[in-house]
């Protein structure tokens, strides 16, 4: 069982009818889907010259990356890329960028993303790729 102490309360009620509404004055729903199908067909894009990429599961701009291989060595080489992405689960790169991401940010994600997985591809791996592809799939909801 989960608990919070101020869920429900008259500061969270306020701020969250706040941010419903600067969502929808400043339209950024629809930012949100467009920029999530521009991730998710660039993901996909890499998916098809990349065999570590098993599956792309996105629900806006909530985006999950599930690997054949442990995603702590593309957060790594992330980082020296100047990207902050975030691994759950072993195997599963989750994506969370902001509502006002840009169309220009999202091109200058995917290509360092790609970078990155070609640097890593390029590595030895310290585990055994046919075990690693062999795990069965993760069936939890999108990005956990």
């Amino acid at each position: 069982m989960h608990g919070t102490t101020f869920g429900g309360g008259p500061l969270i009620c306020a701020t969250a009818l706040e941010f419903l509404s600067v969502i929808e004055e400043g339209k950024l729903l629809e930012n949100v889907r467009s920029r999530g199908e521009e991730l998710r067909a660039g993901l996909l894009a890499l998916a098809a010259k990349f065999d570590s990429i098993r599956e792309v599961r996105a629900e806006g701009l909530m985006i999950g990356v599930h690997l054949s291989v442990e995603g702590a060595p593309l957060v790594a080489e992330a980082a020296k890329q100047g990207l902050m992405i975030n691994c759950t689960h072993e195997y599963t790169i989750r994506l969370l960028p902001a509502f006002i991401v840009t169309r220009a940010q999202v091109r200058e994600f995917l290509k360092k993303f790609e970078t990155v997985l070609a640097n890593v591809s390029a590595k030895p791996s310290k585990s055994d790729p046919k075990t690693s592809a062999d795990r069965p799939m993760n069936t939890h909801a999108t990005a956990r």
